[in-house]
């Protein structure tokens, strides 16, 4: 009889959740535990043996350095790089495969014969598009996740988040709303400032004017924006770079919070570490290059090792919530 059935014929509950029925025994205490503790099933001890083994995610807030992380990342991309490539993808074929659905709406809204149907069922099918490949993402962040708490990758994982569709989606349209807000504020700044300096009322380019008339023109007006965008660079990169953990901070609980907490955490691990988040986003964006360079059939891997070291991040700056006893959530 199998520790899967053993816990559930004797009607068990979890050791450290006992409000959870226990779905087989750790490998090296004995100990009842749930699909949580076991992680979904893919690893064999719970978390206090994992914890007692260094198998838990090792770095903090307090402890984190871009060094440690990199060997963390690097230790588990080198154990289950493999699965990890086919994780990824996996994720490509999925992102491509929901690239049809905007096909698929194109063709019904053409045959309809009609713009307005077209236009609505070419918004339908975005929506959905962004919707699958978002909660893919989430899954392949739980794989990542697994691994870096010492786990293997399932790929069945990939597939595992889609219960969080409407949380997921609300959280999206919050996020876009926050980042239409700045965008918005800088092109009112540039209008402005183009007005200021007459350069709008100043250009008369004539009825068939040439291209280099057209040139000189723009010049002053994109030098104008320009140094708009470099005045408001700095709080522009202060607000948005919180919001590279949002996704995670979906991912990571099996029920997830509202889209106002989501962000909250977000800016809450954040805090006092935007300039270390910067630059691990700037060596993950490296790595894929890298990747991609290598006669393209590193993209796969590099992908894996640059979005394993962004979930590390994630596990690294998580801030401290009231879970004495928390275990990661399967």
């Amino acid at each position: 009889m199998s520790d899967v059935d053993f816990g559930r014929a004797m009607g068990a509950s979890c050791a450290l959740h006992p409000g959870r029925e226990a779905t087989g025994t750790c490998a090296r205490c004995g100990n009842f535990t749930c699909d949580a503790c076991s992680l979904n099933g893919t690893s064999p001890r719970c978390p206090t043996c994992r914890e007692r083994s260094g198998a838990t995610f090792p770095l903090n807030r307090e402890t984190w350095t871009f060094s440690k992380l990199w060997d963390v990342c690097w230790a588990a991309f080198q154990r289950e790089w493999g699965m990890l490539s086919l994780a990824v993808l996996i994720y490509i074929g999925v992102s491509f495969g929901a690239q049809l659905l905007i096909n698929v709406a194109v063709g019904i809204g053409a045959a309809a014969d009609s713009g307005a149907v077209a236009a609505v069922l070419t918004l339908v099918g975005l929506v959905a598009q962004q919707l699958v490949q978002g909660l893919v993402q989430l899954g392949l962040l739980r794989v990542y996740f697994d691994v870096l708490h010492g786990g293997r990758v399932d790929v069945a994982r990939l597939f595992s988040q889609m219960h969080k569709a409407v949380p997921y989606a609300l959280t999206m349209l919050l996020v876009f709303a926050i980042v239409l807000v700045p965008l918005i504020i800088l092109g009112v700044l540039g209008v402005l400032a183009l007005m200021g300096t007459g350069l709008l009322s100043g250009i008369h380019l004539g009825a068939d004017p040439s291209p280099s008339q057209v040139f000189d023109a723009l010049v002053p007006i994109m030098g104008v924006l320009g140094l708009a965008f470099l005045v408001l660079v700095v709080p522009l990169t202060y607000l948005l770079l919180p919001l590279y953990l949002v996704q995670p901070e979906l991912a990571y609980d099996d029920v997830p919070p509202s889209p106002i907490e989501v962000l909250r955490r977000s800016w809450a691990a954040s805090r006092g570490q935007r300039l270390g988040m910067l630059g691990v986003g700037l060596v993950a964006g490296a790595v894929m290059v890298a990747g991609f360079f290598v006669c393209c059939v590193g993209v796969i891997p590099g992908m894996a090792l640059a979005q394993l070291l962004i979930a590390g991040m994630f596990l690294s700056l998580r801030a401290p919530r009231d879970e004495a006893a928390e275990s990661f959530p399967g």
